[in-house]
């Protein structure tokens, strides 16, 4: 429940208009916490985008962290497909944030999705991590 607290302490007032910058699973952005606390908020509302690499990122463990093994199947674990979640602070910010980013050489490497639909078209098309899909 750890991504719950979290998101709902940064979509807090408490919290306020700071911008963040989160890498958290794929996933996440279908959950109930996470519509309560961004586009479904009554509170604090906001609607963050999306980068989402275009290659799939390999987590390295710390060393010692697992027991040694021959393989090299070990060394290195990717347990779900992540993707930055952004928000300005405010919805001008974010569009700036946007803009900035999409003039930026960083989309060789990472497609971006204005809404929760510009992701499901991303899937749908194959352009992230790397994949096409056969038609």
């Amino acid at each position: 429940d750890h991504i719950d607290k979290l998101m709902t302490y940064i979509t807090s007032t408490e919290f306020g208009t700071k911008p963040w910058l989160l890498l958290m699973p794929n996933w996440v952005h279908k959950k109930d916490y996470y519509e309560n606390s961004t586009t479904k908020s009554q509170i604090n509302y906001c609607c963050p985008f999306y980068v989402v690499p275009k290659k799939r990122y390999v987590y390295v463990p710390p060393p010692d962290f697992r027991e040694k093994k021959v393989s090299d199947v070990h060394k290195k674990c990717s347990p779900f497909v992540s993707m930055w979640y952004v928000w300005g602070g405010t919805p001008e910010k974010n569009d700036a944030l946007m803009r900035a980013f999409q003039r930026s050489d960083a989309l060789s490497a990472c497609d971006v999705a204005r809404s929760k639909s510009a992701l499901r078209d991303l899937r749908r098309n194959g352009s992230s991590n790397g994949s096409k899909k056969k038609k």
